[in-house]
C-alpha cells in the first residue's frame, strides 16, 4: 500500500525510522519531504506543497504524528478531503483533552493510535489485514 507521513521537520528522525518500518513490511512511501532541505523561496515551497499533495492524494493511508504543526494539519486536511485514511498517532494519548484535540480526530475513518511508535506499523497492518483496495 501507498502511504505518505505528516510531522514536524523538526522531528525527521522520528519519520524516517517510521518510514524504515513501512517500507521493510512492503509499503511504498508516495514522498519523502525529509529529503528536502528547508525551502528558501516561495517557488520551494509551491514545488513542495504540489509534490506533498499530490502524495497524499495517492496514498492509501497518511499517517499524522502528534505534536503536528501547521503543515501536518493541513495534510490531515486533504486526506480527509480526498478519502483517504489516516492513522493519527499520539504517545500521549491526548484525543480526549479538550484543550489539545481536533473535531477531526474523531471522525470515522480516522485511526487513533497511542503508545510507541514502534508499535504503529504493526497497528496499520492488523487495521488492513483482510482487506482489499
Amino acid at each position: 500500500m501507498h502511504f505518505y507521513i505528516g510531522y514536524r521537520f523538526s522531528n525527521i528522525e522520528q519519520v524516517r525510522a517510521l518510514h524504515n518500518h513501512l517500507i521493510n513490511d512492503g509499503h511504498t512511501h508516495t514522498y519523502d519531504w525529509t529529503t528536502n532541505d528547508r525551502a528558501t523561496s516561495l517557488e520551494d515551497l509551491r514545488a513542495i506543497g504540489t509534490s506533498e499533495l499530490e502524495a497524499i492524494t495517492a496514498s492509501d493511508f497518511v499517517v499524522i504524528l502528534l505534536p503536528a504543526g501547521n503543515s501536518s494539519h493541513v495534510e490531515l486536511g486533504i486526506a480527509l478531503g480526498a478519502g483517504v485514511t489516516v492513522f493519527i498517532h499520539d504517545a500521549k494519548n491526548r484525543f480526549d483533552d479538550f484543550e489539545t484535540t481536533s473535531t477531526f480526530y474523531h471522525l470515522p475513518h480516522v485511526i487513533q493510535l497511542t503508545g510507541s511508535l514502534e508499535d504503529v506499523p504493526r497497528n496499520i497492518t492488523a487495521h488492513f489485514a483482510g482487506k482489499t483496495r
